[in-house]
């Protein structure tokens, strides 16, 4: 990877940025590392302005081409992106993501969650939702880091998180950007996701001529957390082979 190449690690819905706190001091010894955190932005509807608020800020630090992985949601926002400016693209990860829209059921459920909320607060959305990152036997076994996200977390706006999951409702299936990637693609899955099941995450690695699939064996959806070590050295390797 170049010297005016940077490494760019996006957030999902519900974390803030320090999600990548794990792996960030092993990614960034000799490689320009940006973690940009969108966990609080109220005036985004839709994952195209995520991308666009991520191009401004790219922009803002002369940032002409890059490697950009993200996290769920911050996966869907680096699609979009990556759709509409190929051309800064070196290398695109999905980690714990799809290229998948929603399919009915799953769009009613989110429209739940809003509503929810509204009435609730962000506290309670977290208290079940964090968990649910976790792979079944790590919710125990990792209760202090669970608890830690969810305490961590509980300070982000409820409007926030609305807004991002109305982005993550209406976003389209774009596997075409997948199909069409002239760049190496990284898929990273957790063998026990209960979001993006690994099943799903396989399939999105058949679409692109250069794939590279690294299922985390003991990890749910928080292989930065679950895995550290592991996931670490995928998204290192990935990167040192561009």
């Amino acid at each position: 990877m170049s010297d005016s190449t940077a490494l760019v690690l996006l957030h999902g819905h519900g974390v803030d940025a320090s999600i990548w706190d794990g792996i960030y001091a092993g990614l960034s010894t000799d490689v320009r590392v940006l973690r940009p955190d969108f966990s609080r932005l109220t005036n985004h509807s839709t994952i195209e302005a995520y991308a666009e608020e991520l191009y401004a800020r790219l922009q803002s630090g002369q940032v002409d081409s890059c490697v950009v992985i993200g996290h769920s949601m911050g996966g869907y926002i680096a699609l979009a992106f990556a759709e509409k400016y190929p051309d800064m693209i070196q290398g695109l990860g999905l980690f714990h993501s799809t290229a998948f829209a929603d399919d009915e059921p799953k769009k009613e459920q989110r429209r739940q969650v809003i509503r929810k909320l509204d009435e609730e607060g962000t506290r309670p959305f977290l208290e079940t939702a964090i968990p649910n990152m976790f792979a079944p036997d790590n919710r125990d076994a990792m209760s202090e880091k669970v608890h830690a996200l969810i305490e961590l977390n509980s300070v982000l706006p409820p409007q926030a998180l609305q807004a991002g999951i109305r982005a993550m409702l209406s976003r389209p299936d774009r596997t075409q950007v997948l199909k069409q990637a002239v760049y190496p693609v990284l898929i990273v899955a957790g063998q026990h996701d209960q979001i993006v099941p690994p099943e799903k995450s396989r399939q999105l690695a058949d679409m692109a001529a250069d794939t590279e699939l690294v299922v985390l064996n003991a990890s749910g959806h928080l292989g930065m957390i679950e895995e550290p070590e592991q996931a670490q050295a995928a998204i290192r390797q990935f990167v040192d082979r561009l």
